[in-house]
């Protein structure tokens, strides 16, 4: 199952790259995350535990780009509880990238809209929903090969559930596999 989940994650990064255009970079994200409410426990509860979050971003245009990923609980149960989820994401203080060797802007911040789906290893429990995230800060571009996105905060709605969800990540790091200053020197 592990596999399969890499492998399908991996799978449109690697066919969307060599059909890239001038715009569209691609990187792998990693990074920390804290679900509540996508789970068969108490809202804030102790019991949701971390996740660790996982997947790519593909950028689409100089300040839109498409996020596809998901998380996987590693406390108190490693794998318990999975999410996965899609992110249509605008850059709001700039151009994220300029298709060139010249850096988009350093310092940015994120507004986005997703989809999301989750399911309990265990039981019978999924989810799925709609949200909305902010990301305030992100340090970084594409050119620069490396971009971390902090303090990402999305708010939703489980429609099958019918509660409000809340994902946070202090932290994620995004590694640039295509459209870094690699490509342009």
């Amino acid at each position: 199952m592990k596999k399969l989940i890499v492998v399908l994650l991996l799978l449109p990064a690697i066919c969307l790259g060599s059909f890239a255009g001038d715009c569209q970079d691609i990187s792998l994200s990693f990074g920390l995350i804290n679900n509540f409410g996508l789970s068969d426990r108490p809202f804030f509860s102790l019991e949701e535990g971390i996740s660790f979050s996982y997947g790519f971003n593909l950028g689409l245009t100089k300040r839109l780009e498409l996020m596809a990923g998901g998380s996987s609980t590693l406390v108190p149960d490693i794998l318990l509880d999975n999410v996965f989820y899609g992110e249509l994401a605008l850059s709001l203080l700039g151009n994220r990238s300029t298709a060139s060797k010249v850096a988009g802007s350093g310092i940015n911040m994120l507004l986005g809209v997703g989809g999301f789906y989750g399911f309990n290893r265990l039981s019978s429990y999924k989810s799925a929903g709609a949200y909305l995230s902010i990301t305030p800060l992100v340090v970084g571009s594409p050119v620069t090969g490396r971009r971390e996105r902090v303090l990402r905060t999305a708010m939703g709605y489980d429609f099958l559930n019918n509660r409000f969800v809340l994902m946070f990540s202090a932290i994620c790091l995004d590694y640039y596999v295509r459209g870094s200053w690699r490509d342009y020197y």
